[in-house]
């Protein structure tokens, strides 16, 4: 089952004159993740690297090594990650060099050691996939509406009145044309 961070976190620890903060964030939207980026490259200006991962889904995942030797930071918290089935999930690991090379296995091993001890400090959950919907109805059938709603197990997120009522929920089923009202699915 598909597992999201629900909490997120940070670890730290040094290693060889080598100092590692480890990041955990759930990314709500796609566009999250450059905002997040950018925020943690500017928080760390003098970081010798900034590696990530990311998934977005189990198929659409990405990752940098920051100028790290190819394979050995981005692709070992990706690993994980795919491991984990984390998505909607980005690891990040800022190092500071202050000294003396680690050489690659054991470069291999913090960037790891860094990933596996922020998911450990994270919430993980299971993956519950919403659909979302979107109402536009009389002020009169507004009671009614919210009766389906509640009966359907959907959640409300947003409500707007006017001279109509515009109602916008979300369900874990897929909801068809028996709910009773015509409705259109958000696509996100």
């Amino acid at each position: 089952m598909k597992k999201i961070i629900t909490k997120n976190a940070t670890f730290e620890f040094e290693i060889k004159k080598s100092k590692f903060i480890s990041l955990s964030f759930l990314l709500k939207h796609k566009k999250n993740f450059e905002f997040l980026l950018n925020s943690v490259k500017n928080e760390h200006k003098n970081a010798t690297h900034i590696v990530y991962a990311v998934c977005f889904s189990l198929e659409n995942c990405k990752f940098s090594d920051a100028n790290e030797p190819k394979g050995s930071a981005g692709r070992q918290i990706f690993q994980i990650l795919q491991r984990k089935k984390l998505i909607n999930s980005l690891i990040m690991v800022i190092r500071y060099l202050n000294g003396g090379k680690l050489g690659l296995g054991l470069l291999q091993n913090s960037y790891k050691k860094a990933a596996h001890e922020v998911i450990k400090l994270s919430k993980i959950a299971d993956f519950t996939s919403f659909y979302s919907y979107k109402i536009n109805t009389k002020i009169k059938n507004f009671n009614f509406i919210l009766q389906l709603i509640k009966k359907n197990n959907c959640k409300i997120i947003k409500k707007q009145f006017s001279e109509t009522v515009e109602i916008e929920f979300e369900c874990q089923t897929k909801l068809d044309k028996t709910f009773g009202f015509d409705f259109f699915e958000i696509k996100k």
